[in-house]
């Protein structure tokens, strides 16, 4: 493989000043040519077409993350109670399945469709004030997987923030991050029927650095946004740092490859919680920064499991 001289060949190709509390859940879609991302506090969803303008649309309630379906326009999503259909352009919605109704502390966050079109998506401890190493590992925040029937159905439990979704390009491979543990997993990955092996540890944060959205290049590469450091990184199938992209903002907060031939690292970032100072050191904060790179990413699945009636 060609060496990459990483500081020279990756530049900023656009910056879009969206101003997002909490951008997250970005994917590009290959059918349309275009990003979409969602700002969850803002409970606004975003597109934007490449090389042309930033549309945006309110959202029932948080959206906190999302998949692509067969239909353009009609998406599969993780919203802040529960799993649903969600058409932005026309504002209709189509209810799935509410999950943990009895944990008022939780919301839905982080999702992904893995490489045989199922929705997978987690939860997230949300209360600052609820104390998670008190709680039984039920009443904790927890990582979902939709079935054909549109039920959520539990995967792993005890969790505090699930975050970094992502499978490898064979599917054989499951991430998964706890981004308050700062911990990054990986689990051998029965495809068929969509079941994760035990967790081994790939990879941990240490200091202001939190694992948070993550995609996979057609290397079989990860990459993680990683919120509070300023930084994306990508790791290797084994778990060693390769590259380390710095960026404009404190919060980066998910990844993405998009653009006509995929070569272009997309990522969204967050202004919750930042001060006026913070703003003056990092200029992008809550932008959503659009980098030309020599790596290339792959298609998002479509997901395929539930499908709209």
């Amino acid at each position: 493989m060609k060496q990459v001289n990483r500081s020279k060949d990756v530049s900023l190709y656009r910056c879009l000043a969206v101003k997002n509390e909490l951008g997250e859940g970005v994917i590009w879609d290959t059918r349309q040519q275009c990003a979409f991302w969602t700002d969850i506090l803002g409970k606004q969803f975003y597109r934007w077409d490449f090389d042309n303008k930033v549309t945006q649309y309110p959202c029932p309630e948080r959206l906190c993350s999302f998949g692509l379906t067969p239909e353009p326009d009609w998406f599969i999503a993780a919203f802040e109670t529960g799993f649903a259909f969600f058409n932005p352009f026309k504002q209709e919605l189509q209810w799935l399945s509410k999950v943990e109704t009895d944990l008022p502390y939780t919301r839905m966050n982080d999702g992904k469709v893995d490489r045989q079109g199922r929705f997978w998506a987690g939860s997230v401890i949300e209360d600052d004030n609820v104390d998670v190493s008190t709680l039984p590992s039920d009443q904790q925040a927890k990582l979902y997987r939709l079935d054909t029937n549109g039920q959520a159905r539990t995967m792993l439990e005890g969790i505090s923030i699930a975050n970094g979704l992502a499978f490898s390009p064979d599917g054989n491979t499951m991430y998964f991050a706890d981004s308050a543990k700062q911990q990054v997993w990986r689990s051998d990955f029965e495809h068929i029927q969509g079941t994760p092996s035990q967790l081994e540890n790939f990879f941990a944060t240490t200091g202001n650095a939190f694992p948070d959205g993550s995609c996979i290049d057609n290397q079989g590469y990860l990459w993680n946004a990683q919120w509070g450091s300023a930084c994306v990184k990508r790791y290797s199938p084994s778990g060693k740092l390769d590259f380390t992209l710095p960026v404009d903002c404190q919060q980066p907060s998910c990844v993405s490859f998009g653009g006509p031939d995929l070569n272009h690292l997309i990522i969204t970032s967050a202004r919750e919680g930042l001060s006026r100072e913070d703003d003056e050191i990092y200029r992008n904060n809550g932008a959503v920064m659009i980098y030309h790179t020599p790596f290339k990413g792959i298609a998002e699945p479509i997901c395929t499991v539930p499908r709209r009636q």
